[in-house]
């Protein structure tokens, strides 16, 4: 069989969270092929053909929300471990809004996944006696500052010792007493630039290359612009370390208002050296490729539909949507999945806008009540519930469930928008139903979990926790908890709008309420 090129489709057979997400329109990502972005998928491949040589490389992708950069991060992530027998890997990560010094990242992420290898291969070069001056400048210019470290670090063949020295490089053992047992002088941060330097030569020389792929950075800006600077900074001066760097490649995504302009006026020596190397992801808008989607989708699914009809449904304002929300709605075609009213759309149908903009507003400026909406929701919530004499246990605001007797449901918020939460909710969820359980006897078969649409949370993303086998699993998408909140008080305070309150609150909450 002959071996897959990057940018070839991977061979996948879509899992039943895969296609359940689709049918409910959270598309999440086709990383096992690439559309379009000819222009993308060039440049990226440039990099990579020499990403063995004698210059670190960098690239920065720039789009609009929903044009696909993470989906080409994906595809590199998924290829290289497909050919895994190739001794190039991709790490991917979202960036670190705390840890916004892309040298210190880098270094930590070095450390997540190589420690290992690198102290087998520094042993390894101990043993052949290998000139460990090479791997860091010969200890010219900046790099005379760990040349005491780096023979340190090549002093030794036990693994222990080589770790303990490994780690005082990371950062990860970062006091003075570590560096003094060790009789080396305490490393500051800016000397890190440096041993990021020795540890990338040190995998290339081992034959190890890493395409490091950064995510979402434009959340370092929404965090802070002094962080958005500092980032720029520090990645300013990794460029400027690049040919010192023997081969390995960083691709960093941004989006939603970072664009080249951004970078240039926070850092204009920085844009002098990149903006060769930003690389722009547009809109599927050609016929041509449109079609290549629809058939990769039909083939995907394995549905036989006309393309030209799917085509046909295309409303025009297509040619304008995101990347993500033109596959949702060929998704929404093929599995013959009625587009849904917007809030605005279904409130005006029953003349209900204006008072509910209204109602918002008063709560906004007269109640403060979205300030803190994760405790505010359920006093509405629970009224709305009882309303419907539906059975309820456990309902508290401080831990932001309920269960729901007449459903068999376990129902659990997250009102933080950060997929990185995630992690700690399901901890959270696995841990109240272990609770109910042992404590109460009480079993359920279904979970229902209220996330932010903007969240971006899937059934794909929540395979990883197998405890969520055992239960029904409904991911409800809330566009806006502070619209939730508004059209519960409307039901509350207002009688004579309960039964066409009612459906807009249950199509809004995708039928979760």
């Amino acid at each position: 069989m002959e071996e897959l090129q990057l940018w070839d489709k991977i061979p996948y057979n879509p899992s039943l969270s895969f296609i359940e997400d689709v049918k409910e329109g959270k598309v999440p990502e086709l990383p096992y092929h690439v559309v379009n972005q000819d222009d993308a998928k060039n440049k990226i491949k440039e990099k990579i053909d020499i990403i063995k040589g004698k210059r670190f490389q960098t690239s920065i992708i720039t789009a609009n929300y929903g044009n696909g950069k993470t989906n080409i991060l994906k595809y590199l992530s998924l290829f290289y471990s497909y050919r895994n027998n190739d001794n190039i890997k991709v790490l991917y990560y979202r960036a670190d809004v705390d840890n916004y010094d892309i040298i210190l990242n880098l270094l930590r992420i070095i450390e997540d996944n190589y420690t290992d290898y690198i102290i087998e291969s520094v042993r390894t070069l101990v043993d052949e006696n290998f000139d460990c001056a090479q791997l860091a400048n010969n200890f010219n210019d900046n790099f005379m500052a760990i040349e005491e470290y780096t023979k340190k670090l090549f002093s030794s063949k036990d693994l222990t010792e080589i770790k303990d020295i490994f780690y005082l490089g990371t950062g990860r053992l970062n006091s003075k007493r570590y560096f003094d047992k060790k009789g080396l002088r305490q490393l500051r941060d800016y000397d890190r630039r440096e041993v990021l330097v020795l540890f990338l030569n040190i995998l290339s020389k081992s034959g190890i290359y890493i395409i490091f792929c950064i995510d979402e950075v434009e959340k370092i800006t929404e965090k802070s612009k002094v962080r958005f600077s500092h980032f720029l900074t520090s990645l300013r001066e990794l460029i400027d370390l690049s040919n010192k760097i023997n081969g390995h490649y960083l691709i960093l995504a941004l989006t939603d208002g970072v664009d080249s302009n951004k970078i240039q006026t926070t850092n204009e020596p920085l844009y002098q050296r990149i903006h060769q190397h930003i690389i722009a992801i547009n809109p599927i808008k050609e016929r041509k490729h449109r079609i290549e989607l629809i058939e990769y989708l039909k083939e995907l699914f394995n549905i036989q539909i006309d393309t030209d009809e799917i085509l046909s449904k295309l409303s025009k304002e297509t040619d304008t949507i995101s990347n993500r929300l033109l596959i949702q709605k060929i998704s929404e075609i093929l599995f013959g999945k009625t587009e849904k009213k917007s809030l605005e759309e279904a409130l005006k149908e029953k003349s209900l806008f204006e008072i509910f903009n209204e109602a918002k507003k008063d709560l906004d400026i007269n109640v403060d009540a979205f300030k803190n909406i994760h405790r505010k929701l359920f006093d509405p919530l629970k009224y709305y519930l009882d309303s419907f004499n539906i059975k309820i246990e456990e309902f508290t605001s401080q831990y932001r469930y309920y269960y729901n007797y007449d459903t068999d449901t376990f129902c659990y918020f997250v009102f933080n928008n950060e997929l990185s939460v995630i992690d700690n909710e399901i901890s959270k969820i696995k841990s109240k139903i272990e609770d109910l359980n042992f404590n109460k006897k009480i079993f359920f078969k279904n979970i229902s979990i209220f996330v932010p649409s903007s969240m971006e949370l899937n059934y794909s993303f929540l395979e990883k926790y197998k405890f969520l086998e055992n239960f029904n699993l409904k991911i409800a998408d809330i566009d806006s908890f502070e619209d939730l909140l508004t059209l519960l008080e409307l039901y509350r305070e207002n009688f004579d709008y309960q039964p066409t309150l009612k459906p807009i609150i249950e199509s809004y909450t995708n039928y979760s309420l």
